[in-house]
């Protein structure tokens, strides 16, 4: 198989490489920006603080006073004035201006000293001693700036850009024409108060002059390293992922069509994860075809055993009487089962036959366990009772014989709770023996209610156990219902039992029905009951009517 060299995944993962290499440059040219300004910030900082402080030392605060209130300017005025342009000009300033601001507003400050470059004299305008010059367009921070230096002597610098607009602005570098610096400290009398603010400006044409020299480089240097990262970034992504992953891809698509492996894997020879999920896609395909191999199998084997359940429940349920009516000829009484497995096959029994004409025989069981265990028990169990039957033995008698066959060679330890009646229609006598099954529910003159006597032990639980009959007396219109413990256990999606209280609540309006419709009435309750909740248990009812 021809390997594909495209990868939607691939395509992503460069995608990726490329936007993250971009993102770098972008990242490079802010942090070399950010360091250029703050290095050129400090220096210009450094450098104007220290010319201010010069040029301060040479002015005499005590005479600020006199200075404005005279508008002389004497021997020492002129020696200072010269000194000062001398600092201008070594220096190279722009200007350099001692002033007193109006400290009511600080729109307007009285010059005392300025000072201007001597190659900027006819370019810039010098005001004299006592000159006001109006400050217009200053913006918060510079007059907040202003206060604190003239009301708490903080000395502030300030930088002042224009673009090509000729727009001014104190944030931009990159995209100026020309800009300033401004350093202002304040001057103090003898007695350590300000009296004026000094104020040097500095050009910062010539750093301007290197930023493009700085723009060209940053944009080289950072296009390089993007560039020589994205390929360094891509082969690597290539070599070590996308081509395995590739690989893989296609290796398991031809897998799932063909269940072979193509041996296009085999060129993985990574000594990483990639790698190790290589060897593991090659060790998961031999398992996969061990498991197809062993599922086809056992599927077979599923379907052979299913196949043989469902004879298995066509048998058991062929075993118990359902044809309805149960007898025909007999128009006296009203007999219908049935038994809801809750598996392919069930371990309840019943049945019901008659005697001879004066007497019907009526039994229910469960079996211990469920499916294929219990049924076969069930067949036994059912096979005993009957035969036990037809030889016209009490009820009592029974139970004894079928107890102690059940008992023998019970290897599995599985026993069967059953309730078995035999009426005499010409009497009207029930003698009946239950051996730990639930209480059968009777309705008799016009109410419904459980026939309660004591249980006896359970059939194939101990051998040689006496079984007590009981006697009840049933009149024409009676109803009898005998059902497993699948009813009264019935369980809904919150755990909860239907219980005897619900079964004998459902049975109120079922005194006029038949016996297969008082059944499906019964049902029908158990079921709204249950709700979506799975059956774990079967369900097997018999109702008598006497009409």
């Amino acid at each position: 198989m021809k390997l594909r060299y495209f990868s939607v995944l691939g395509g992503k993962l460069l995608g990726g490489a490329i936007s993250f290499g971009v993102l770098l440059y972008i990242i490079l040219s802010i942090v070399g920006y950010q360091h250029f300004k703050s290095v050129f910030e400090k220096q210009y900082n450094r450098t104007t603080m220290e010319f201010a402080y010069i040029a301060a030392s040479y002015i005499d605060g005590d005479l600020i006073d006199d200075y404005v209130n005279s508008q002389f300017k004497d021997q020492a005025w002129h020696e200072t004035y010269a000194k000062l342009n001398e600092v201008v000009n070594v220096a190279d300033l722009q200007a350099l201006m001692v002033s007193v601001p109006d400290t009511s507003r600080y729109n307007l400050q009285e010059y005392i000293y300025h000072c201007v470059n001597a190659r900027l004299a006819d370019k810039i305008r010098i005001y004299n001693l006592g000159e006001p010059e109006m400050l217009t367009n200053l913006d918060k921070k510079t007059l907040v700036n202003m206060k604190k230096l003239m009301l708490l002597g903080r000395a502030f610098t300030e930088y002042t850009y224009t673009n090509e607009n000729g727009d001014v602005s104190k944030k931009m570098l990159f995209g100026s024409v020309s800009g300033h610096v401004t350093t202002a400290i304040p001057i103090r009398d003898s007695y350590n108060n300000v009296v004026a603010m000094l104020s040097v400006e500095k050009s910062m044409d010539e750093v301007l002059a290197l930023q493009k020299d700085y723009q060209r480089t940053i944009f080289f240097v950072g296009l390089i390293i993007s560039l020589v990262f994205i390929i360094l970034y891509g082969l690597s992504l290539w070599y070590s992922v996308i081509r395995p992953v590739n690989v893989i891809t296609q290796e398991t698509e031809y897998f799932a069509q063909h269940n072979a492996l193509s041996g296009i894997i085999k060129k993985i020879r990574n000594h990483d994860e990639m790698g190790l999920l290589a060897k593991s896609i090659e060790a998961m395909s031999e398992d996969i075809n061990n498991y197809i191999t062993k599922l086809t199998s056992v599927t077979a084997e599923k379907e052979r055993i299913s196949t043989e359940l469902n004879v298995a429940t066509k048998i058991q349920a062929d075993m118990l009487p359902k044809t309805y009516p149960a007898y025909p000829e007999r128009t006296d009484f009203d007999l219908s089962a049935s038994m809801d497995p809750a598996k392919e096959v069930g371990g309840d029994l019943y049945d019901y036959m008659l005697l001879d004409d004066d007497h019907l025989m009526m039994v229910v069981g469960d079996v211990s366990g469920k499916g294929v265990p219990a049924a076969l028990f069930m067949v036994v169990a059912k096979t005993l009772l009957d035969s036990h039957s037809v030889q016209r033995l009490s009820p009592a008698e029974i139970f004894s014989a079928t107890n102690d066959q059940l008992c023998k060679g019970n290897e599995s330890g599985l026993f069967v709770t059953c309730w078995l009646g035999i009426l005499t229609f010409s009497t009207g006598e029930l003698r009946f023996v239950n051996a730990g099954h639930p209480y059968p529910v009777l309705y008799h003159k016009g109410e419904f209610s459980f026939v309660k006597t004591k249980p006896n032990f359970v059939l194939g639980g101990m051998e040689g156990l006496p079984y007590t009959e009981h006697t009840i007396t049933m009149e024409k219109g009676d109803r009898l219902l005998v059902y497993t413990d699948g009813v009264t256990e019935a369980t809904d999606a919150k755990e909860e039992l239907f219980g005897e209280d619900r079964l004998l609540a459902a049975m109120p309006g079922t005194e006029n029905l038949t016996a297969p419709e008082t059944l499906v009435s019964v049902r029908k309750s158990i079921d709204t009951f249950v709700g979506e909740a799975e059956q774990f248990d079967d369900i097997t009812l018999l109702n008598f009517i006497w009409k």
